[in-house]
């Protein structure tokens, strides 16, 4: 009985003794390796101080809180809230007490309670510490740990009307450039937990943040994992505006026609969200990138949704129209003036001829100085302050092609047939398929001014040619107009009632198509 008790008592204290070591390991050994793991805050404190000579507006502030013990809190007043600053952080220092070594533990414990700052790392890599510094969050360095409270500044304005997509009825919001708020314009509208967001950081230098967003139960998977791997391999010193991306992320590079869609208003984002499509989203941009975007999509607008169907209808076959005559018109009026004029009735041929009799230039020449000069006058009003476009619009557009057709150098039909291509091209807003209407405009010009009519034929044949021939994401870039899909009509250049379009496009996802969820 004697042998079992000893026996027993000893193991209780092999157990005992066991765990005392254990203790005593970890709280000093592991512990002294672990802080050897970590940031050299020495270094790095050095390194703040000479990036500083050469950086005002970088502030370093070091804190006593013991005998050669410092607390160095560090932020860039240029992109955080000094008020921020002032009334959380350095006023925990000021009023709380701190001992010693406590103070790592009492700075998590009481982070909560004492500095409310919602968002908070502790950073233990020195590349993401400098990210954080000049993305608006404050440093509290203490030994061998770094924990980086955001304190970002409001540098950004205010959620405003869209600019560049106006609308009448509809939602009056625009995205801006700040990022979180652009998620949150989309996150009111689509309260849902399967929209989801994949983040990335571009820019070597500039250390953009990029984000990737779609419905993980509505947007296919080859789809986001195409983007996002373009997305991945980019590898610049710095990425300013998500329209950056665009030439990254484009699929074709054999056109002029745009198969990336940017828009600034969040129910368009959203609306493509509930499609199947993926949003790019990117900070300090206004705006957010749409894949994939098919042809249809430029005649299509928001506001088509906020009426009724024949309206919408009526207002998409417009724009179609106005597509076809921005690149036509001049080529066919040079074909026919030029090589085949016994098309035209008599009674108009002589008029036009009598509009020409003082013009020194052949048809083709004038035509392009003509355009040229409209060209001018779009690029200047462009540019030009708002309160000055409206006097060069009426200085280029009334005086100077009334003193144009005065003097004889241009005839006033050709006036005419500029105007209507050049109007005709403004109804699109979006620039990259007006560069396309622009330089096929020209290119029908030339071969119908060489060839005639036969020629303007041909570059009608190139032009649907390569329209056809687009893929964007492996998809037509014609579809549903070409391949032609009867079942799609209901919402490309046709619009039925909103009761009726309950599936999503079949030509964007093959996923949960049904839109009751």
């Amino acid at each position: 009985m004697n042998l079992n008790f000893t026996m027993t008592f000893s193991r209780i204290l092999l157990c005992r003794f066991q765990k005392f070591c254990y203790v005593i390991f970890k709280k000093y050994i592991l512990a002294k390796f672990d802080n050897n793991r970590n940031m050299n805050t020495l270094d790095i404190i050095k390194n703040l101080y000479k990036l500083k000579e050469n950086m005002p507006d970088l502030i370093i502030k070091k804190i006593n809180i013991g005998l050669f013990k410092h607390v160095y809190v560090v932020s860039n007043e240029s992109v955080s809230s000094g008020d921020r600053i002032n009334d959380f952080i350095l006023k925990y220092f000021s009023n709380k007490s701190i001992i010693g070594n406590k103070l790592l533990e009492n700075l998590k414990k009481d982070i909560n309670e004492y500095i409310p700052s919602i968002n908070f790392k502790c950073v233990t890599d020195e590349k993401k510490l400098y990210e954080l510094l000049f993305s608006g969050f404050t440093l509290v360095i203490y030994k061998s740990t770094c924990i980086a409270y955001e304190t970002r500044a409001e540098l950004d304005r205010g959620v405003t009307e869209p600019t560049s997509e106006p609308v009448i009825r509809g939602p009056k919001d625009s995205f801006t450039e700040n990022y979180q708020k652009n998620l949150g314009l989309i996150r009111k509208r689509v309260k849902s937990e399967h929209l989801l967001i994949k983040e990335l950081t571009l820019g070597v230098q500039g250390k953009s943040k990029v984000g990737l967003l779609y419905m993980d139960n509505i947007c296919e998977d080859e789809l986001i994992n195409e983007v996002y791997s373009k997305l991945k391999n980019i590898n610049v010193d710095g990425v300013m505006d998500v329209n950056y991306l665009k030439y990254y992320i484009d699929c074709s590079n054999k056109t002029l026609f745009p198969t990336l869609m940017y828009t600034e208003k969040p129910d368009d984002a959203s609306r493509y969200l509930l499609e199947g499509r993926v949003i790019v989203t990117m900070e300090n941009s206004p705006s957010v990138i749409v894949c994939p975007t098919f042809f249809v999509d430029f005649f299509q607008n928001s506001e088509d949704y906020y009426h009724k169907p024949f309206f919408s209808t009526f207002m998409r076959v417009i724009r179609l129209l106005a597509f076809i005559l921005a690149i036509v018109t001049p080529a066919f009026f040079i074909a026919i003036t030029s090589y085949d004029p016994e098309i035209l009735p008599v009674n108009l041929l002589i008029n036009f001829s009598m509009q020409r009799i003082n013009v020194p230039f052949p048809i083709i020449i004038e035509a392009f100085i003509l355009l040229f000069t409209f060209e001018l006058l779009y690029e200047g009003d462009a540019r030009t302050p708002n309160n000055r476009g409206a006097s060069l619009s009426i200085l280029g557009a009334l005086v100077l092609g009334d003193a144009a057709v005065s003097a004889g150098l241009i005839s006033p039909i050709m006036v005419i047939v500029v105007a209507i291509s050049s109007i005709s091209s403004l109804i699109f807003i979006y620039y990259d398929m007006q560069g396309s209407i622009r330089f096929w405009r020209y290119f029908l010009m030339f071969i119908s001014g060489l060839f005639g009519i036969i020629g303007f034929i041909m570059g009608i044949l190139l032009l649907v040619i390569n329209l056809c021939s687009i893929k964007t994401f492996n998809k037509p870039y014609t579809v549903p107009i070409f391949p032609f899909m009867f079942s799609e009509q209901g919402n490309a250049i046709l619009r039925k009632d909103i009761k009726s379009l309950n599936k999503r496009p079949s030509y964007v996802t093959k996923k949960n198509i049904f839109r009751k969820g």
